[in-house]
Order: structure tokens, then C-alpha cells, then sequence
């Protein structure tokens, strides 16, 4: 008798019709084991990305699949996507704790994530089954982060050494454990020796230059490196690698040699293109740059290395709408990538919106450190001193070698009056770069902070000693003797650094402020000009040289001054807002108007700006809506200024909205008790809410004040009114 072994076999045999048969083949196992079918054909293929979506189906039906859980996690990984990869490799070699691959590949996702003591773990598993396995080996190599662990792997490596000698990447291995050791003569005889078993290795010659590099032999790194990209095809990483070699010894004009003869000779190696183009935006070519990007983006639109390129180009350009587009536009390609987040930040800087910068350095913030740092400086720009103290006390904690961070987190502390803290901070800044001026002189500067000026005149003098020209730290020390009571004094040590620095213009531009701190405009107008002489990009001395010939009553100098300092500077918004109000003094409200606007497409919160045009439109008969937006948004930008209170307390008055511009005019004339005008607005505005005596106190303040002001007659008149 026929013995059969599935219903649908019954079914088949017996003629019951296609369709009863094709529900058998829709059964979960039947689906299954197709799924997997497939997946394993996919991924034989190199076709990662169907694999995946044939194993997520068989895990659909079977959430515990070993083998869907464990080729998945391999076909993530071969995709390059390692996160996705994780989860599924943790648990394969949870589920088959002999599988060497899975756990080798495992081993590398821990060592991307920077967990180098669970890539050591997997790696060491691996080798306790095959104490030859060469790739366990090498994953020893990167993972050996203390010097316990560094030995641990000279030890396997010498079990081992009579098998895998004739290996050049053994001794590469070897050599960069005894460079780890700090043993530079074993680990250039080991690099050496890589080179010997196999001259033709590009492996071996770009380690070799590696090493030379690390050790400041420049000579014989370029040596190597050169052998390696002999070696090498034009397209090649090791060509590239010698041209960043140029490129970090500053012979940038043999990087782009490199980099043209690669484009010239293999035109689709799209990374030498990529490199070309960062070249030129780093030597302020954007148009270069652009035009050396077109052939990447001409073969793949979507290479979000260009896309991120090109979205640096328009912030170059200042085409800040383009390059917010670009950014969002990579994000979208691949939002998980830090760098696109943080260039999208610096953008939205670039537009004022400080909020959706703050917003996007936060995404960017657990890959990047310099996002890390820029949210830190966001945060104590806007108040937020203790989240940035947080973050950066975490940062410098995982990244103690990270000097910027030490440098931040003191001015952190400075700004939350923890001066001991900042002290501490700026300690470890300046060890670990004992040859920068800025180290001692931060210390200085929490030194003082203290209290303890003795202490912080010795640091101001060692970062003097470093850098002769270095102003900021003669600056407290000039600040000492004003403080002394010794103007003369300053003047002598100025001019005392000068004579060791002649050719600073920070330091004839100090020369100036103290000469104009002693009320001697004359002598300080000649140290500006020689300060502008050595350095013309110093636009503080032009600022300073219009105050002096404002004061002269030589506004058209003054506005000449100004000018010269846009021209120079045409983002400085200093220069440009000063030059607007010379403008209103002249009574050229226009060229005033066209200045503040100018300075509001820079940065449309910046308040001294947003304050000046809203105050234009509200009295030369503008538009009264934007008057009023201008004035809240300074009043946004600069919560404290009384001026911008005043100026805001008067548009609401204007508006019959007299309790919230009393409100503001209260707080503007507490601050400014002696100003006239903002009394002859405060009296006003009492008089509309029938407080009748205090009106006639601010009103009489206003008119009995020595300087005069526009309103000085309808002042009287409702002064008069009111009695």
C-alpha cells in the first residue's frame, strides 16, 4: 500500500483540483521555508537589501528563527548598516555561541560603536575554539585599549607567529601593538618587517608611512606613501592617502597634483573629485569647488558626501535657503548621519533660527563632538550655563584628550561663578598643549576671577612670553594698573610689549584704548591708524577712530571710517549698526533704514539693529506693524536692555496699549533714570492711565534735564497741560 505523508499529497493524488494544492504551498511553513529560500539565494547574490526583506518575512511567521535571525544580521552588516545589523547578531551568537562569523562581525559592530572591551570579548571566544583565526587576531589588534590588554595579544600573537610569519598584516598587527606599547624601535622593525616579506604590499608600504608619520618623520612617511601609491591603481585609497598627506604637511599644491593626475587618469574615482572640491572651499574657491563637484553628483545625485559638499558650498556662498535644502535633503536620504544634522545646524545659524539649530546639534550630539561643543556654546549664549556645564562635564569625561572641551567647560563654570571649577578646567586646557599662550592665559583668567591677581599677572606674563603679540592677556594686566591708579603706567607696558612685537596691530589697537581711556583722543587716533596699518581687518579700531571723530563732530569722517569697516567686514554687524546711527544723527533716515536692514539679512535677532529700524518706522510714519514686530523681537533678543523697553513701551503707547507699555516704560526709565526722553514717554503714559502725579514727576525730570531732546516742547506742553 502507498504510504503518503501529507494531506496535500492525498489531495494531489486524488485529482481534487489546482487550487486545494496551491492552499497546501500557502501554509506557514511552506511560506516559511520559501522565504528562506529566497533570502539565502539574495544574499548569495550580494542582493542585501531582498535578503533582508525575505528574513523579516520568515521572522514574521517565526520570531525565533535561527537562521533568519543570523543571515539578516549578516546581510545588514554586508550592507553597511550596523546598527540594523546588531540586534540580530547579539542574538545569533546568543542562539549558535560556535558561529566564528557571527561573532567576528559582531565583534567589528562593537568596535565602530567604539566598545572595544565587548569587541575584545567575541574576539577572544573566537580564538579560545581556533587559536589561528587570523581576522580574531587582527580584531585583537584594534580592541587592545590598556596595557593588559595590549600584552594579552603580544602573547597569542607569538603563539602564533610560526604560522602566519610570511604574512606582511601579521607583522602589521605586531607593529601596532608595539607602537600601542610605545616601543617605536620593535614596532618599526615589525612595520619593516611587513614591508620585507611582501615590497609590493600597498598594505604594508601605507602602515609604514603611517608609523613615520606618527613619529614627525615626514621625509620618510612621504617615502612610503609614495611606494604605496605606486603601487596602486589612479583611482586608489592609497592615492588618496598621500594626498592627504600633502595635505596635513601643508604642501597643498602637491595634494591637488595628486588629485588631478587621479580625475585625469580615472575619472569615476568619485572620492579624489569629493577631495578637490573640499580643497577649494577650504581656500575660499566656492565656485571651484562647485565645479569640481559636478562630475560626482553629474554620476549619483544622491552621493550624500557631495550632497553634504555642495550644502557647504552655499553656506560659503551665503545662500542660506539653498543650503538648508541640501542638508534637509541628505537627512531625508539618510537621517541617522550626525554630520548632516550639524551642517544643517550651522545653517539655520546662519538664518538667526537658533532654536532649530539647538534642535538639530541635539540629533548630532551623540556621534559628533564638535556638535556637542557647539550646543554647549548655544546654551550658555542663551542662558542655559548648568545643561551646558552637564554636557560638557560628560563629554570631557569620555573625551579627556578633547582640549576644546576643557576650554569650554571653564568659560561654563566662569559664566555659573564657579571660578575654582573654571580654574581646574583651564589647568588641563593648558596640559595638553604646554607651547599655546591660550592655556596660561585662561588660567589667568580664572586666577583673577578669584580674586588672586598676583597668581593670574604671573600666567598673563607666561602667555605673553609664548606669544609677544597675544593682546588679550596684556589686557588684564593693563586693567591692573588702571585698577592701581597707574594710568601712565599701562601706557609703559603696552608700549614696552609693543617693542617686542612691533608688527601687532592687536597691540597698538590696545595702545589706543588706553589712550582713549585717559581722555587723549589724539594719541590714541595715532595708535588706531598704526594698528589698521599692520592689520586692516581689525575692525574694532575702526569703530573706535569713528567714536573719535564723532566726538570731533567729524561725521563724515566717522561715516568714512565705518564704511571702509563693512567693506572689510561686511558681516561685522558692530561697524554696520554704528554707521546706521551716524546716518540718523545726519538725519539720512534712508541710508539708516538700508544699513539696519542689511544688518537684520545677517541676523535677523540681532536686537541693537531690530531696535534702531523699529524705532525709524514708528516716528518717520513707516509701517506700524513691523515697527512693532522689529521691537519684540529685539525686546526677545535683549530681555534686559532699556532702550529697547523704551522703545517697544512707546509703540504699545502709540497703539493705545497704555498698561503694558507703562509696564515697560517703568523698567526702561529705572534703569535710566536720567534720560529725558524715555521720562517724557513714562510721563505720557502715566497721564493716559490718570495717574496724574506721577506723570507730572517724569514730565518735570524730562524738561528739567540739562540735555536736550527732540519732545523737550510737547514735553513742557503737557507738563503745562497737567498743572
Amino acid at each position: 500500500m502507498l504510504r503518503l505523508k501529507t494531506l496535500c499529497t492525498v489531495v494531489l493524488i486524488a485529482g481534487l483540483g489546482v487550487a486545494v494544492g496551491a492552499g497546501c504551498a500557502r501554509s506557514p511553513e511552506a511560506k516559511k521555508a520559501r522565504h528562506l529560500e529566497r533570502g539565502d539565494k539574495f544574499l548569495a547574490r550580494k542582493d542585501y537589501k531582498d535578503a533582508v526583506i525575505e528574513y523579516r518575512n520568515v521572522l514574521r511567521i517565526e520570531p525565533s528563527n535561527a537562521v533568519a535571525i543570523r543571515n539578516l544580521g549578516l546581510a545588514h552588516y554586508q550592507a553597511g548598516e550596523l546598527n540594523d545589523a546588531f540586534p540580530f547578531l547579539h542574538k545569533a551568537a546568543e542562539l549558535e555561541p560556535k558561529n566564528e562569523d557571527v561573532r567576528l562581525k559582531l565583534a567589528t559592530v562593537y568596535l565602530v560603536a567604539r566598545r572595544p572591551d565587548d569587541a575584545r570579548t567575541h574576539a577572544t571566544k573566537v580564538l579560545d575554539q581556533d587559536a589561528k583565526n587570523f581576522d580574531a587576531l587582527m580584531l585583537l589588534v584594534d580592541s587592545a585599549t590598556r596595557p593588559a590588554d595590549v600584552d594579552a595579544a603580544l602573547s597569542r600573537f607569538e603563539q602564533v607567529q610560526a604560522t602566519f610569519d610570511e604574512r606582511p598584516t601579521f607583522h602589521i598587527g605586531l607593529g601596532t601593538l608595539y607602537l600601542k606599547k610605545r616601543d617605536i624601535a620593535r614596532a618599526e622593525q615589525a612595520y619593516k618587517q611587513a614591508v620585507a616579506r611582501d615590497p609590493k604590499s600597498v598594505h604594508a608600504h601605507s602602515a609604514l608611512g603611517r608609523f613615520y608619520l606618527l613619529t614627525r618623520d615626514s621625509n620618510r612617511a612621504e617615502q612610503e606613501l609614495k611606494a604605496a601609491a605606486e603601487l596602486s591603481p589612479a583611482g586608489s585609497p592609497a592615492r588618496m592617502e598621500l594626498a592627504e598627506f600633502y595635505v596635513r604637511t601643508g604642501k597643498r599644491d602637491a595634494a591637488k597634483a595628486v588629485l588631478t593626475d587621479m580625475t585625469t587618469k580615472d575619472g569615476g574615482y568619485l572620492p579624489a573629485w569629493r577631495r578637490q572640491a573640499e580643497i577649494a572651499l577650504a581656500e575660499g574657491h566656492p565656485d571651484e569647488a562647485e565645479s569640481k563637484l559636478q562630475p560626482v553628483l553629474k554620476k549619483n545625485p544622491s552621493d550624500i558626501e557631495g550632497l553634504l559638499i555642495r550644502g557647504r558650498i552655499h553656506l560659503a556662498k551665503r545662500e542660506t535657503t539653498e543650503a538648508i535644502s541640501a542638508f534637509q535633503r541628505v537627512i531625508k536620504l539618510e537621517p541617522r548621519l550626525g554630520m548632516a544634522r550639524y551642517q544643517l545646524a550651522l545653517a539655520q545659524l546662519q538664518a538667526g533660527n537658533t532654536q532649530q539649530a539647538k534642535s538639530e546639534l541635539t540629533e548630532a550630539a551623540p556621534q559628533l563632538p564638535e556638535a556637542r561643543l557647539l550646543l554647549a556654546q548655544l546654551n550658555l549664549q542663551t542662558g542655559g550655563v548648568q545643561p551646558a556645564i552637564d554636557d560638557l562635564e560628560k563629554l570631557t569625561r569620555s573625551m579627556p584628550g578633547l582640549r576644546d572641551g576643557h576650554r569650554l567647560l571653564g568659560t561654563a563654570y566662569l559664566a555659573g561663578r564657579e571660578p575654582a571649577k573654571a580654574l581646574e578646567a583651564y589647568r588641563t586646557f593648558a596640559s595638553l598643549a604646554p607651547r599655546d599662550a591660550q592655556g596660561p592665559f585662561l588660567v589667568g583668567v580664572a586666577l583673577r576671577a578669584q580674586g588672586k591677581r598676583a597668581e593670574a599677572a604671573k600666567q598673563f606674563e607666561s602667555a605673553l612670553a609664548l606669544a609677544p603679540g597675544y593682546a588679550e592677556p596684556l589686557a588684564h594686566l593693563v586693567s591692573f594698573k588702571f585698577e592701581d591708579k597707574e594710568p601712565a603706567g599701562a601706557v609703559e607696558i603696552v608700549k614696552k610689549q609693543i617693542a617686542l612685537a612691533p608688527k601687532s596691530g592687536p597691540l597698538h589697537q590696545l595702545l589706543g584704548n588706553v589712550y582713549l581711556a585717559q581722555r587723549k583722543p589724539d594719541d590714541a587716533e595715532t595708535a588706531y591708524l598704526k594698528a589698521l596699518e599692520l592689520e586692516p581687518g581689525l575692525t574694532a579700531s575702526y569703530a573706535s577712530l569713528a567714536t573719535i571723530y564723532s566726538s570731533r563732530k567729524q561725521t563724515d569722517q566717522a561715516v568714512a571710517k565705518l564704511e571702509e569697516a563693512h567693506k572689510i567686514a561686511p558681516r561685522d554687524l558692530t561697524p554696520l549698526v554704528m554707521l546706521g546711527m551716524l546716518y540718523q544723527q545726519r538725519g539720512d533716515t534712508a541710508k539708516a533704514q538700508d544699513v539696519y536692514t542689511k544688518a537684520l539679512a545677517i541676523n535677523p535677532r540681532f536686537a541693537p539693529a531690530a531696535n534702531n529700524l523699529a524705532w525709524i518706522y514708528a516716528h518717520e510714519g513707516g509701517d506700524k506693524e513691523k515697527a512693532l514686530q522689529l521691537a519684540q523681537t529685539a525686546k526677545e533678543a535683549a530681555p534686559d536692555d532699556p532702550h529697547i523697553s523704551d522703545t517697544l513701551g512707546w509703540i504699545l503707547y502709540k497703539r493705545g496699549v497704555y498698561q503694558r507699555a507703562l509696564t515697560l516704560l517703568e523698567e526702561s526709565a529705572g534703569k535710566l533714570p536720567d534720560d529725558p526722553t524715555v521720562q517724557y514717554h513714562l510721563g505720557m503714559t502715566y497721564a493716559k492711565v490718570g495717574n496724574k502725579d506721577a506723570a507730572r514727576k517724569a514730565l518735570a525730570r524730562a524738561t528739567g534735564a540739562k540735555r536736550e531732546f527732540t519732545e523737550m516742547a510737547e514735553a513742557k506742553r503737557a507738563l503745562m497741560e497737567l498743572n
